[in-house]
């Protein structure tokens, strides 16, 4: 009787639960179908009123662009009626621009002149009310100098000593505006009406194919509370009725562009209000069939989850036992590395980080499938990067996250989704384990059938194979900081003492020492400060690292390097000496070098002091030039003090490298520029880029969506030379994707060529 009792104690009325479950599941699903219906028409119109508010705001935009364009000709055609010159120098440089195709002049005489001719108009407008008119847009009108044919035009009064004595007239074709805001409704699959508001002609119609007037919708079957009446009279609202081509409802939102006398409608049938309400309903409903079908194995699943959850448990405790019991040794990773491959039943396992070399545990029978060494850097390099990314999502210190060849990362990293599919692997699950100095350490099983178990398994366990690599980076990195200089990376005085002790009984073959010594660095750090002259070093280093990879390189002593080739010709070598002085030019960086080689070496040494005093015949060469060079560099420095305005360059950078991202003088007529602060901000390359180019890839690159176009109508030389010629400061405020908030504003130099137009453009942060 204990034991019968206990079994019925333990057990649990799954039956029951699995019917309430369903019943729940009913209600539910029937009302979350009706209020999907009611949240989907609010929705709608919600969508609706934002589509019609950036069509609206793109056409606004877009006329008062050209109105202000037809204001900068206005002003040119004044000055050639000043000048007493014929306006066809204004027709001449016309260009199509925006949605204009072309423009014309109506005189006081009621003649209109364009550059086929001239018109006497005097029975079809009248130039004294146009006069009064001023700066308009039109609705559809008639061509006055065609006939049967419509427009929209574009009037700007031409203005001379206070007196109007002309009207500029833009003229906007019907297809031209049409085509351009037909293919934004079509876009969004809705119907676009623009009319004018007053007599309701139509503009814009992508349902007809002939422009009538919106009285067409007089005869529809308005929804309760609406009607067509409520069209005409009011500024903006919704508004819902029966459609004449389907049988199903439409839902529109109007609104009125009071700068221009229009009115902007935007409609949709309920096939595309409701669709994702249905598509979601038939997935309710395929859910709840499912709920059916998995329910029957719910208790069994229920029953083995425990199991598998020991087994985890189990697991884990044995890899915590085995890595932190040997103090992180390196055969005690790989162990825990192969025992998780197993548990995970996976291809392979891998631990590693930015800084260590990779641990890695391929079960046997895929071998076939091993990740040459040449791709697994970029391997490991995409891992680290989505362990970042993930960190800096969530801001915790361990993530596990799982990566698979679908069209999400096809679409977002096509190259590592190629390399997936390359080497046959479906999934990946990893942990990112991030310390408190925001170093990542990847711990992954490659194609786990064990999937979800093996997340369970990695995240309890992806602290302790850190911690066991942290201990082995550490123990390596305390000899690695004995012989590597700490400021460049290069191995230090130690290690060249060490490797001098054994390369003579190397006897290597094609052995080369280059000695290298670095120009400059006293002149840098006295008028730069010591920070350039780190930087300079460092970059030397990095150089050189990157020219003679894999070959011995050495700091010598504050600006020496010296450089041991084995197994490398001597053409090959030359050629990458030279390779690295290319390198170090678009720094304005100088070395001397001393070279020597043979082809087997017996007395390293000797080849060390025969390079050393090379490179002090190459030293004392370039100091033979040093005075025209300084002449030079001072001769350009006065160039930048007097564009400037400011006495002292060195100050200057010192001052605005604390306020200001860069700073660019830029030639409006050349659209050349001079890199005056930071100048990688941009990436600019003098030499090859136009500074318009740059800036438009650095806006697509670098800009929040929602301020690109705002920046590229910035973008405008034409305008901003009118501005400064006005007196004003050309400005623009942008956020960049880092969330960075900047400001750029475009100064005139007072000592500026005419012919250059010269100006400054400050990039500052806020």
């Amino acid at each position: 009787m204990p034991k019968t009792y206990e079994k019925k104690k333990n057990q649990r009325p799954y039956g029951l639960y699995t019917i309430v479950t369903v019943f729940l599941l009913f209600a539910v699903f029937f009302l979350m179908v009706g209020s999907l219906f009611v949240s989907a028409e609010n929705d709608a119109y919600e969508d609706l009123h934002v589509q019609t508010k950036q069509i609206k705001d793109d056409l606004v935009l877009q006329l008062i662009s050209d109105r202000e364009n037809l204001s900068t000709m206005a002003n040119f055609a004044s000055k050639l009626y000043k000048d007493g010159e014929s306006y066809d120098l204004l027709f001449d440089s016309f260009k199509p621009i925006g949605l204009i195709e072309n423009v014309g002049i109506l005189t006081p005489e009621n003649v209109f002149i364009t550059k086929a001719g001239t018109i006497d108009l005097s029975d079809k407008i009248s130039f004294e009310e146009e006069k009064v008119r001023g700066a308009y847009v039109s609705g559809r009108i008639k061509d006055l100098t065609r006939d049967n044919y419509e427009i929209v035009r574009s009037a700007v009064p031409i203005k001379a000593d206070g007196q109007v004595i002309g009207v500029l007239y833009g003229v906007i074709k019907l297809d031209t505006i049409e085509q351009r805001y037909e293919q934004m409704a079509n876009d969004i699959d809705a119907q676009l009406f623009v009319y004018s508001k007053d007599i309701g002609d139509l503009i814009i119609d992508n349902v007809h194919t002939k422009l009538g007037n919106i009285s067409f919708l007089q005869d529809r079957e308005y929804a309760r509370g609406y009607s067509y009446e409520q069209i005409i009279s009011s500024d903006k609202g919704f508004t819902s009725f029966k459609s004449a081509y389907r049988d199903e409802q439409a839902h529109m939102h109007f609104s009125t562009i009071e700068e221009l006398g229009w009115v902007i409608a935007l409609a949709r049938y309920d096939s595309n209000v409701f669709a994702t309400v249905w598509s979601l309903a038939q997935v309710l409903f395929t859910a709840f069939i499912a709920f059916l079908v998995v329910v029957g194995s719910y208790v069994t699943i229920l029953l083995t989850s425990e199991k598998h959850l020991a087994e985890v448990t189990d697991c884990a405790a044995d890899i915590r036992k085995l890595l932190l019991d040997t103090s992180g040794g390196e055969n005690a990773i790989s162990f825990a590395l192969k025992q998780l491959c197993q548990f995970a039943r996976a291809r392979s396992t891998m631990l590693f980080d930015a800084n260590s070399e990779e641990f890695h545990y391929l079960a046997p029978k895929f071998m076939e499938n091993t990740i040459p060494d040449e791709e697994r850097n970029y391997f490991r390099g995409e891992l680290l990067l989505y362990g970042a990314e993930v960190h800096q999502t969530t801001n915790s210190a361990v993530n596990v996250l799982s990566i698979t060849p679908n069209k999400h990362l096809l679409l977002t990293n096509p190259t590592f989704y190629e390399f997936l599919r390359k080497y046959k692997i479906n999934k990946i699950t990893c942990s990112a384990t991030v310390n408190a100095t925001n170093h990542v350490t990847i711990l992954a099983a490659v194609n786990p059938k064990r999937f979800h178990l093996t997340r369970l398994l990695v995240e309890k366990i992806a602290a302790c194979f850190s911690m066991a690599l942290y201990n082995k980076n550490y123990l390596n990195q305390t000899k690695l900081t004995a012989t590597t200089d700490s400021l460049t990376g290069a191995l230090n005085r130690v290690a060249y003492k060490a490797d001098l002790l054994t390369l003579d009984g190397e006897n290597a073959s094609d052995f080369s020492c280059i000695y290298v010594d670095v120009n400059e660095l006293h002149l840098i750090n006295n008028t730069l400060g010591h920070a350039a002259g780190d930087e300079m070093l460092i970059y030397v280093a990095n150089t050189l690292k990157e020219v003679f990879f894999g070959h011995s390189i050495y700091r010598m002593g504050g600006d020496e390097f010296l450089v041991f080739c084995r197994n490398a010709d001597q053409e090959t070598v030359k050629k990458n000496i030279e390779f690295f002085v290319q390198q170090l030019q678009p720094k304005n960086y100088h070395v001397a070098i001393g070279y020597s080689f043979r082809t087997r070496n017996t007395d390293t040494e000797s080849m060390v002091k025969e390079a050393e005093v090379r490179m002090y015949e190459a030293k004392a060469k370039y100091y033979q030039n040093k005075e025209q060079r300084k002449t030079d560099w001072v001769a350009e420095s006065e160039y930048v003090q007097v564009k400037t305005g400011i006495l002292e360059i060195d100050a200057m950078l010192s001052i605005l490298k604390e306020s200001y991202n860069g700073i660019y003088r830029v030639s409006l007529n050349t659209d050349k520029a001079h890199r005056i602060l930071m100048p990688a901000y941009l990436n600019y390359n003098e030499n090859e880029e136009h500074f318009s180019k740059l800036f438009s890839k650095y806006v697509a690159d670098s800009v929040e969506p929602d301020y690109r176009r705002a920046l590229l109508s910035f973008l405008n030389y034409e305008a901003i030379k009118q501005q400064l010629l006005d007196g004003k400061i050309p400005k623009a405020t942008y956020k960049k994707h880092n969330g960075e908030r900047v400001t750029l504003s475009v100064y005139t130099l007072d000592e500026a060529d005419a012919s250059d137009f010269n100006t400054l453009w400050v990039f500052a942060k806020m």
